[in-house]
């Protein structure tokens, strides 16, 4: 398989692209025999996704195009996070419960997906950058980890504004960014 085409999520569970361009979750349940199992089409995942995301952050108000850009980046992670459960949860019986522990606590998995989803996501090269900086997304990542649709709408705005927000804000305060 091409490098550029395959993301490790864990040691057996990966996301290719096919000769035709589709993109599927695999596993392989004995490295050895490289037989690989196809467990979701990709293109299920992001339409399922897609629509959670929306519930999570249609309240948050844009004021500006700052607000704005932050909110695209919030939503994003949340992306992540929506595509490790939603990847988890139909894994169950499929994986040892290592590697599920390992793909829903793990940071290892999730930049994996957001590196997936900055090929296929129109973000802007800020924002880009601050994926791609592994210990920032670490700190943003671990703060949306804590957002769910049982929350009441105020704890996710203060998740956003208190949490994510002050910490994106003080990362670019360290290192001058506008």
């Amino acid at each position: 398989m091409e490098e550029k085409n395959v993301y490790k999520l864990t040691n057996n569970l990966l996301i290719v692209k096919t000769e035709k361009g589709n993109e599927n979750l695999i596993y392989i349940a004995d490295p050895s025999k490289n037989k690989p199992i196809r467990l979701l089409n990709m293109r299920e995942v992001e339409n399922n996704v897609n629509e959670a995301v929306q519930k999570y952050i249609r309240f948050l108000n844009i004021d500006n195009k700052e607000d704005l850009n932050k909110i695209k980046l919030f939503a994003f992670l949340i992306k992540v996070k929506l595509y490790i459960k939603y990847i988890s949860r139909n894994l169950l019986g499929h994986m040892l419960s290592d590697e599920y522990e390992q793909l829903e606590e793990d940071i290892t998995p999730a930049f994996t997906v957001a590196e997936y989803l900055l090929n296929k996501e129109p973000l802007s090269e800020e924002n880009k950058s601050i994926i791609k900086d592994k210990e920032l997304f670490n700190k943003l990542y671990s703060s949306v980890k804590k957002v769910n649709l049982k929350m009441p709408v105020m704890d996710i705005e203060y998740i956003f504004y208190f949490d994510f927000y002050l910490t994106l804000k003080a990362y670019q305060n360290i290192n001058n960014i506008k």
